[in-house]
């Protein structure tokens, strides 16, 4: 049955569709510095699946949101099983290769001899260098509320993303298309039978690719954090043998799973007459991930990006169709804040949503080939509640 909704799916996809657009010029951009979540995106190979270095080179060139700090560490490749599911295979690779611990490695600048410091940190949060001395944060109440901070904003939002992507041949989901299409005919009419089938000929002209992605997320809690600073932080100054074996050994971070989800990506080889089998495969696969991405970030609250506005009159914000935004999607207004202890807060202060008299920014990969009239590289907003907005405010899209 899953096999014929998709099949259907593809019918639907192949028939050609026309729009008509209008397009407003913007004003007034502002722009803002904001804490970004970071992400360490894996695929999973194996050398006997077709145009498998293909994938793995538009993975590995391309692949990785501009919403997200580049965490990736130099592993990259997980090697498949012959599984159906290759989830438990990844939870392994990741448990067994102590992902979670390079991962705060790589937070803290570790050395080779095994000391930390916080300059990545300081970067990505733009925190004030004295402040997070750790000697020193470690003797005030601002200093810890810093660290901490630090780690409820940065450490403990990044992301582990691995991505099963292959490719699917058209002309066979095509060909069983037509077989099922026979079922439908008396449904779809003479009319809807022959723009069907003429769809189903474009689009067995091309190339599909199908991506399951699986995500994590590094756990880092008050009881992990104050384990690092007092049980295993030391600089290249204060660095000793014990102080780096405990961290070696160190068996108490880790990650957790947060769901998977799957899309594909179809591009049609009519439409790319210049393009390589090869440039094709690269496009479908980046897209097939960036469709996944957007639903794992529609479906799970904590994966979900906050963006700055990026104008205010008008109000817009660099985000668009690459992100699943649609006519329908709507978003709160968030303003920064800190508590009594200096700790980040985030307090909802209106909504927003999009603003159809205009296109939503088409920022897919590869859309200035694909969408060459194209004339913003923004979306547009209108309010729902809240008062007066300004520069500085972050957006997050909700339910």
């Amino acid at each position: 049955m899953k096999t014929n909704l998709l099949i259907i799916g593809f019918i639907i996809f192949a028939m050609p569709l026309s729009y008509a657009q209008q397009i407003k010029k913007n004003s007034d951009s502002v722009s803002s510095s904001y804490k970004r979540s970071s992400l360490y995106t894996l695929m999973t190979t194996n050398s006997a699946r077709e145009y498998e270095t293909d994938i793995q080179k538009y993975f590995v060139d391309r692949v990785l949101p501009d919403k997200y700090n580049n965490h990736n560490l130099s592993e990259r490749y997980i090697e498949a099983t012959s599984a159906k599911d290759e989830l438990a295979n990844i939870k392994n690779y990741l448990a067994v290769n102590k992902v979670a611990q390079k991962l705060v490695a790589k937070w803290f600048n570790r050395s080779e001899k095994g000391g930390f410091n916080m300059n990545l940190i300081k970067e990505r949060g733009f925190y004030d260098a004295n402040i997070l001395n750790i000697e020193v944060a470690k003797s005030s109440k601002r200093g810890l509320a810093a660290l901490a901070d630090a780690g409820e904003e940065l450490i403990g939002n990044t992301f582990v993303l691995v991505n099963d992507s292959k490719y699917t041949n058209k002309e066979e989901v095509a060909g069983k298309a037509r077989a099922l299409l026979g079922a439908f005919a008396s449904k779809l009419g003479t009319v809807g039978s022959q723009l069907a089938d003429q769809g189903l000929k474009t689009f067995g002209k091309g190339f599909v690719v199908a991506t399951h992605s699986h995500l994590f997320k590094l756990v880092w809690n008050e009881e992990i954090q104050s384990r690092f600073y007092n049980e295993l932080w030391a600089d290249d100054k204060t660095i000793t043998p014990a102080k780096k074996l405990a961290f070696d050994n160190a068996d108490f971070f880790r990650l957790e799973y947060i769901g998977t989800d799957k899309s594909f990506a179809d591009v049609q080889s009519t439409a790319y007459t210049t393009k390589t089998n090869s440039d094709l495969i690269g496009r479908a696969t980046v897209k097939s991930i960036e469709n996944v991405i957007s639903k794992l970030q529609a479906e799970y609250d904590v994966f979900k990006t906050k963006m700055p506005l990026y104008s205010i009159d008008p109000l817009t914000a660099k985000i668009g169709l690459k992100d699943g935004v649609t006519e329908k999607t709507k978003f709160e207004v968030l303003e920064q804040q800190e508590d009594d202890k200096g700790k980040t807060k985030f307090v909802q202060i209106g909504t927003v949503k999009v603003d159809t008299k205009y296109p939503i920014w088409d920022n897919k990969f590869a859309a200035d080939e694909e969408n060459p009239n194209q004339k913003t590289d923004k979306t547009y907003f209108k309010k729902v509640s809240g008062k007066d907005f300004y520069p500085g405010l972050l957006i997050r899209q909700v339910k």
